[in-house]
């Protein structure tokens, strides 16, 4: 009896057992992923693949870092792959680790193995009978042969990469792309390989170069020498990757050896730097990352039969935008930024504008005045240089009228680095002209007058806009500008042009005297008179003869010689210097003329002053290269260069020249009476920018209209900030500082935004600098920068042919910073230098689309400048299913996408029902759980969008002729790739059932809501402009506010039904969907 009860309470538990294990069956996940060893040395790793590896899109993928050496037969087969660290080629952790390589390979392992590793693995491995050294060819020739479903996705990253890289560039020394230069000199590209087993993804020169091999149950995948590449730094740190051996010294000396500075460019051409160094580049960055992100791919659907990609837009759809920066003053005044916003509403498309601090007009150049305050002393003078509000310049602005002193415009529109042909300059000289005892100005111009500017004494108001440093100062002010006048009346000019005075008592009867230079190189002598007038000018004599030197003669007085007789020197326009003894006892008489030095630059400008201290005069220069050069005196009366005056903040080549021009002329005074000289210096400046929230800047209303459109249309305005290459730490956080003032001051929003750099640059001394400033301040996503050292500038530079989003690798950043570049600049088909097949790479590739352009000076009369691209990416969105949003929401969308997790799970159960199905032959089954761990993206940064993740789908060998489906809200379908949102879990299955009403893509996150049946909700969640393409299998009826509504027959294979296009401006809103009824 006992015996009996025992064997029936064993039977139920045996029976529960069987329930609960059953039940656990369906519960119990197992999470299908992809692992990934990659496999370093223990004397370092390459940091740029790892940093691949870590972003990788691959949503499914584990990665780890293990030293190889370390590691068991055992443990290196738990992982699916293993890629090789490049920093192990020819080491003994791996000669020891082969024959382990090789029976993990055997057992159903892939290996990935980079061309450098072909030396170290016997040919058999490799699937070939000999390795076929490429060298370095004069002529190259890709051959892509038809491949394994599986090898597909790699083969047509290289291939893509190869067409749009050698569009642009050459790749060898002989072969020309479109007149480019060789963008790999010195590279050795490798090998290749004569294969036997291996299959052959890639030919170059008749080698394959790119290889496949079946070895066992696994694969070994050998790249070619192009892909990845060591030329360049490809790391997401932006300074790994680069192998000094692979041969960027040859480009360096090309570049040395090229390299020639125009006349006047020393300090100006500074995006043609000198010599070329080590720098990121975008190009093969992104390749780079592409065939890694291509090898998970492959390695996914050997396992699983499909795989999983994340994909940079919401909801699982590539994301475009635009990237306006918006600098120029007049655009504003034209509502240039207004009307490109309405333009873009024809094409439902949106604008992304950044905004300068300070605004200007382009190429314009301008004849002004600064003064360096003397922060040390009269014998020893210091000082700062660049100041807050300097710009391109350096110095204080002198003021007249409370505003900045010019004179006149260069008449030839030029940009910043191009050369200046003629010395338009501010010549000045100082003298108390009118008895009050202040110093006023005489000005020379080019245009040949003499003008007047009295001295008002100090005014400080005057120049609250130059933002002086604390405890400096404010210079005198000057008044309106005056014309000098003849005793009769005349203006007093001088016929050449290019007046160039100096003051001084000539003639001995206390009246100030003016000499003033010409074009034709002769010196003027005026004398003055009561109520300051002067009389005819008249050649000055020198030696019994006329003065005249060669051209453009730049006078100052001084006692060069030290005989206590004031002196005249002279420079001329090829830089060359003479002296003029002055007559003892003769005021105004002078002997013949001697040859005191010749400057290295033209247009020299001499004053005389003791610059060292040893009580001889010395010689210093302005030129046309904009820096003042000190000349000592020796006893003997010979000069020695010293270099040039220096303040204590770099200029934008790095040196510590005070330069603020070109065609610099100093002058020494007191102009701040603080007993100290200061240094004067006339010029031509460029641009001569002024502050949006500056009293001064001309168009405030026009200012204030643009950022009301702007808030009114949702358009978040951002940051368009201004350094140069070698600014400080504390004058970049200092300028993001006065930056985001400005924002404060005219009610643009500063939170969780991103920035561009106003003539691309970050520093160049510390790779990191500018970056960690700017996230430091806030702004954490840059996509317009050019990298340090980089010689190239992104839309027209071919190194950002390719370009991606990436996490800045940064253990410092206290938030996480986004990285990318525009697009470059839109050439249609057929025309020179022709970009299109490159934006249809990027299609193929469902890599995001960031388009730049300056919409400045083109509306509206310049609109078919604009229109091409503006129609081209409208036709391609629509192609492609792109999502067309403002540059802050594809920023937020790519953070979603790098920091979400993906887990693809099934039950057990699931999993043993797909298995019997299979076995039964009723065709192929698959039920998956697709989910988003979107906890590591930040709220604060991210906002809404941190519910739009997506993924591709991609269905491998097993899957293929079974459509997979979703049950999500969202999908589409683009050349056999299943396309989902993740913003919910989503159930994955092989689904013959035809689609439902559903969304295709949206550009902005949504909430979908079955109000009843027959009818939805459908609540778009952020501002700007909407678009949702959806499509349904019956006609609908569509309402909502302000709707534009596009219908069009279904696009998708084997779909019957319409598709939708729906698109709104302005506040997030909402959709009525509905059945139509007939």
């Amino acid at each position: 009896m006992k015996a009996t009860r025992a064997a029936k309470f064993s039977i139920a538990m045996l029976l529960a057992l069987l329930v609960v294990s059953v039940c656990a069956l369906f519960f119990i996940q197992r999470e299908e992923r992809v692992s990934l060893l990659f496999a370093v040395s223990a004397d370092g790793y390459d940091q740029a693949a790892y940093d691949h590896f870590s972003q990788t899109l691959a949503a499914n993928a584990n990665v780890r870092k293990l030293p190889l050496a370390d590691l068991s037969q055992r443990q290196l087969n738990r992982y699916d792959a293993i890629y090789l660290d490049y920093n192990l080629k020819a080491t003994p952790a791996l000669s020891g680790a082969l024959d382990k390589l090789s029976r993990y390979v055997e057992q159903g392992g892939h290996l990935f193995l980079e061309n450098d590793f072909a030396a170290d693995f016997p040919p058999d491995f490799l699937g070939g009978s000999e390795l076929v050294p490429m060298g370095s060819p004069k002529e190259l020739s890709f051959e892509y042969p038809d491949v394994d479903l599986h090898l597909q996705n790699m083969q047509q990253v290289f291939r893509l990469f190869v067409e749009s890289f050698a569009s642009q560039n050459q790749l060898t020394d002989s072969q020309t792309a479109n007149g480019q230069s060789n963008a790999l000199p010195g590279y050795d590209w490798g090998y290749g390989m004569t294969p036997t087993t291996a299959e052959t993804l890639v030919r170059m020169n008749g080698a394959s170069v790119m290889t496949a091999n079946r070895y066992g149950k696994g694969s070994v995948l050998w790249s070619s020498a192009l892909l990845p590449t060591h030329y360049y730094i490809t790391g997401f740190d932006l300074a790994s990757g680069m192998d000094p051996a692979k041969g960027f010294a040859e480009k360096q000396k090309q570049a040395s050896s090229t390299y020639q500075l125009a006349q006047g460019g020393t300090y100006f051409r500074f995006k043609n730097e000198a010599p070329l160094e080590p720098y990121f580049q975008f190009a093969f960055a992104t390749a780079n990352y592409q065939l890694r992100n291509a090898y998970l791919d492959y390695v996914s659907k050997e396992k699983l039969g499909y795989s999983v990609t994340k994909v940079h837009g919401p909801y699982g759809r590539p994301a475009m935008a635009y990237q306006n920066h918006f600098e120029v003053a007049s655009a504003f005044f034209h509502d240039e930024g207004i009307q490109w916003t309405e333009l873009l509403r024809k094409y439902n498309q949106i604008p992304s504008f950044s905004i300068v601090r300070s605004s200007y007009e382009w190429n314009e150049w301008f004849e002004d005045l600064t003064v360096h305050l003397n922060t040390g002393s009269s014998r020893e003078p210091a000082f700062i240089g660049q100041l807050d509000n300097s710009f391109y310049g350096s110095g204080v602005r002198l003021a007249s009228e409370g505003r900045t002193l010019t004179l006149e415009k260069y008449p030839v529109p030029t940009q910043l680095g191009d050369k200046l042909d003629n010395p338009y300059r501010v010549y000045p000289a100082l003298a108390d002209l009118d008895g009050d005892g202040r110093m006023d100005l005489v000005a020379g111009s080019a245009d040949g007058q003499l003008y007047l500017f009295r001295n008002l004494g100090s005014q400080p108001p005057d120049y609250a806009g130059e933002r002086l440093p604390e405890g400096l100062t404010a210079p005198d002010s000057f008044g309106k500008k005056e014309l000098l006048l003849t005793s009769s009346g005349k203006e007093l000019q001088l016929p050449a042009g290019y007046s160039a005075p100096a003051m001084a008592d000539l003639n001995g009867d206390g009246m100030m005297d003016l000499a003033a230079g010409d074009k034709e190189g002769r010196v003027w002598v005026a004398y003055g008179k009561q109520g300051l007038r002067f009389t005819e000018p008249v050649p000055l004599r020198a030696g019994g003869m006329e003065l005249r030197v060669d051209s453009y003669a730049a006078p100052a007085f001084g006692d060069y010689d030290g005989d206590g007789t004031p002196d005249l020197v002279v420079g001329d326009g090829v830089g060359r210097i003479y002296g003029y003894r002055g007559v003892p006892g003769k005021p105004g008489q002078w002997e013949k003329g001697l040859l005191l030095l010749t400057h290295s630059s033209r247009y020299a400008a001499p004053a005389v002053r003791d610059m060292n201290g040893d009580g001889l005069p010395d010689i210093v220069t302005g030129s046309q290269d904009g820096d003042i050069t000190v000349y000592i005196r020796s006893p003997g009366g010979s000069y020695a260069k010293q270099g040039t005056v220096n303040g204590a903040t770099s200029n934008q080549v790095n040196t510590k020249a005070l330069v603020g021009g070109h065609n610099s002329v100093p002058l020494w005074a007191d102009l701040n009476h603080d007993g100290k000289d200061d240094l004067v210096v006339g010029q031509l400046e460029f641009g001569l920018p002024v502050p949006l929230d500056d009293p001064d800047f001309p168009y405030p209303n026009e200012v204030k209209k643009f950022v009301d459109y702007a808030k009114a249309n949702k358009l978040e305005l951002y940051p368009h900030l201004f350094f140069h290459s070698y600014l400080s730490d504390a004058q970049e956080k200092r300028e993001i500082e006065l930056h985001r003032q400005m924002f404060e001051k005219l009610g643009i929003p500063w939170t969780a935004m991103g920035t561009n750099q106003h003539t691309w640059r970050i520093n160049n001394a510390d790779r990191l600098q500018t970056l960690r400033n700017e996230n430091e301040a806030g702004l954490w996503f840059n996509f317009g920068f050019r990298p340090p050292n980089n010689p190239m500038d992104p839309q027209y530079g071919q190194d950002y042919v390719w370009s991606m989003p990436f996490l800045l690798e940064d253990s410092t950043l206290k938030q996480p910073m986004v990285l990318s570049s525009p697009n470059m600049i839109f050439r249609a088909k057929g025309s020179d230098y022709a970009t299109e097949d490159i934006y249809h790479a990027y299609a193929a590739l469902d890599m995001p689309i960031i388009y730049f352009d300056h919409i400045e000076y083109k509306l509206p009369g310049q609109i078919n400048l604009l229109l091409p691209y503006v129609t081209f990416l409208d036709q391609l969105r629509n192609s492609e299913n792109y999502n067309f949003m403002t540059e802050p929401q594809l920023a937020r969308s790519a953070l979603t996408t790098l920091k979400t997790k993906v887990h693809v799970k099934q039950s057990y159960a699931a999993w043993l029902m797909d298995k019997v199905k299979n076995k039964l032959g009723r065709g192929v089954h698959l039920t998956l759980t697709l989910s988003a761990d979107t906890s590591e993206v930040p709220d604060e940064l991210a906002g809404v969008y941190k519910s739009t993740p997506g993924v591709a789908i991609d269905p491998g060998k097993p899957y293929q002729g079974s459509p997979l489906g979703v049950d999500a809200r969202i999908y589409t379908r683009q050349n056999g790739v299943l396309y989902t949102g993740l913003g919910e879990p989503v159930k994955l299955t092989v689904d013959w059932s035809p689609a439902g009403l559903h969304l295709e893509r949206s550009n902005v996150p949504f909430r979908w809501t079955e109000v009843k049946e027959g009818e939805v909700r459908l609540e778009l969640l952020d501002g700007g402009m909407q678009q949702v393409k959806l499509y349904s299998p019956t006609p609908l009826l569509i309402a909502g506010d302000n709707l534009k509504i596009e219908e069009s027959e279904a696009g998708q294979p084997g779909q019957v039904g319409h598709t939708y296009t729906v698109t709104h401006y302005g506040e997030a809103t909402a959709v009525t969907l509905k059945w139509a009824r007939d």
